[in-house]
């Protein structure tokens, strides 16, 4: 009997904290009426950490929370680290905060930067995809009563003295990586530590996130499906009981709209403790920084807080720099909950302008030759910041065959632009490192929007040009050139096909080592 009150006012007390998030969010016994509306799933509330249930991102919360799907958004740490993948070229960092009912609150913090800029002991750094940080903090005002329940067996007085009062507050760091394992496909994982902390009472955690986002396109139009498994872990202990992690399976899918800059997001989701539900959101944009988002959730067998509770809405304001996100959701008789967000970006940024597709705004110099490219344009996410579009382009007769690069966009992507080969200036060219064979050079200063990432190049070259030894490409940076290795392809028509990576600059020198 000792070690079963201790269970119940202290490992109780701890779970109590859980319990009454879940019950906030899932519990129809809080809202009077609304159990006659909606079943309870038997488990509910049975899981620890809670907290990791709430959304954040004004922008995703606003549209439903149907964001398993969307990717390139900088709180992808939290809804499928594979999204982190499409942040490559930027740096993010930002802060959520959640001004929830009943003084109960929570922040959160994210900073994203490419991996190609980390370099990690051991490991060192990688060639691309995007690591990801991010602290959740939930916190309670201190006003709950501390009651040692040495009297509830009393049949006259069962109320124990109030001895104090005590808060709570849980916590959860996640440090993740989104990479693309294909053009088409980005894969994710996020490792998560998970304190909860109740009065004087403790428990740790690890969990892990993993997902995925595969691009396709049917009918002529883009959609990217997602799918994400959040908190995968062995649970929380306290004092002698230990409760599992809120695990979640969660399927989405995502499209543009047929106005630019408009976003469909649909999302499947099934919780280990509760019921299956199917959220909407749609993102519509007012004008090119201004943007109006809605979403709803519906849980099957109905939304336990009443019908209401299941509708979210917001808005959110881009510049060129700072994002400002906000969001409304409504908890019945619990109260409202009112979310903002702010983003800053570093690194590449989207142009002011609408689309650039100007001829190369300098003069040509002597002995270079302009090619009109003619690319295939598709459009991959959709935000107020504008449109990230994957470009494909091509021109005949020109030693650069084909480029393949992702930009982004605020409107319509153009359907050619200009590049540059031959005639590099001498100041440029003596500058090119010795025992090297330059086989051809281009200009690629028109290229349209900011791009973001590297730059995949395919080369074809007479088989007279290619010759022996190794082939490399070297880009310009600043004053001084850096190189990465020619990929060499098969021979066809008397020319060698050779393709490389590289990241965006304004001279590239294909060449040989001799």
């Amino acid at each position: 009997m000792r070690e079963e009150r201790e269970v119940k006012n202290s490992g109780g007390a701890a779970g109590a904290l859980s319990r009454a998030l879940a019950c906030a969010l899932a519990l129809a016994v809080l809202a009077p009426g609304a159990a006659a509306a909606a079943a309870m799933y038997p488990s509910a509330g049975s899981t620890s950490a809670a907290f990791l249930k709430l959304g954040v991102g004004a922008r995703a919360v606003a549209m439903g929370g149907a964001f398993s799907g969307v990717p390139g958004d900088p709180y992808a740490i939290y809804w499928n680290p594979a999204g982190l993948a499409w942040l490559e070229g930027e740096k993010n960092a930002g802060l959520f905060h959640n001004e929830y009912f009943q003084g109960l609150g929570q922040e959160f913090l994210f900073y994203t930067v490419p991996a190609s800029e980390v370099k990690l002991p051991l490991a060192g750094r990688a060639r691309s995809g995007v690591y990801g940080l991010g602290l959740n903090y939930f916190y309670t005002p201190r006003d709950m009563e501390r009651r040692s329940g040495l009297y509830e067996a009393d049949p006259v007085n069962p109320i124990s003295p109030v001895e104090g009062k005590f808060g709570a507050y849980d916590l959860a760091f996640s440090a993740g990586y989104g990479w693309r394992a294909r053009e088409d496909l980005a894969l994710g994982a996020a490792l998560k530590v998970i304190r909860q902390s109740i009065d004087d009472e403790s428990g740790s955690s690890l969990a892990l996130d993993l997902g995925l986002l595969k691009e396709f396109t049917r009918g002529g139009v883009p959609y990217t499906a997602g799918f994400t498994v959040q908190n995968l872990g062995p649970g929380i202990k306290f004092v002698s009981r230990r409760y599992g992690l809120p695990l979640v399976f969660k399927a989405g899918l995502s499209r543009p709209l047929p106005s630019p800059g408009g976003l469909l997001a649909l999302e499947l989701s099934k919780p280990v403790d509760n019921y299956p539900s199917v959220a909407v959101g749609v993102e519509y944009p007012l004008t090119g920084r201004l943007a109006l988002r809605s979403g709803y959730r519906l849980r099957q067998h109905g939304n336990e807080l009443g019908a209401w509770s299941g509708f979210s809405a917001g808005a959110g304001v881009a510049f060129d720099k700072v994002s400002l996100d906000y969001a409304f959701s409504p908890f019945g008789e619990l109260g409202n909950s009112h979310r903002f967000s702010v983003n800053v970006r570093f690194g590449a940024l989207p142009l002011p302008a609408a689309v650039r597709a100007a001829p190369a705004s300098a003069p040509l110099p002597a002995g270079a030759v302009s090619f009109l490219f003619k690319s295939s344009p598709r459009a991959l996410t959709i935000s107020t910041r504008g449109v990230k579009y994957s470009v494909k382009a091509s021109a005949e007769g020109c030693g650069l065959a084909a480029i393949s690069f992702t930009t982004l966009l605020r409107g319509e992507a153009p359907a050619e632009f200009r590049a540059a080969e031959g005639g590099l200036p001498g100041g440029v060219a003596s500058g090119l490192p010795a025992g090297l064979r330059p086989a051809g050079n281009w200009r690629l200063d028109d290229l349209p929007g900011s791009v973001q990432g590297d730059i995949v190049m395919d080369f074809r070259l007479p088989a007279s040009a290619a010759g022996p030894g190794e082939a490399v490409l070297l880009y310009r940076d600043g004053a001084a050139w850096k190189e990465v290795k020619a990929e060499r392809g098969g021979e066809a028509d008397g020319s060698v096909a050779f393709s490389a990576r590289a990241p965006q600059s304004e001279y590239y020198v294909l060449g040989f080592r001799e």
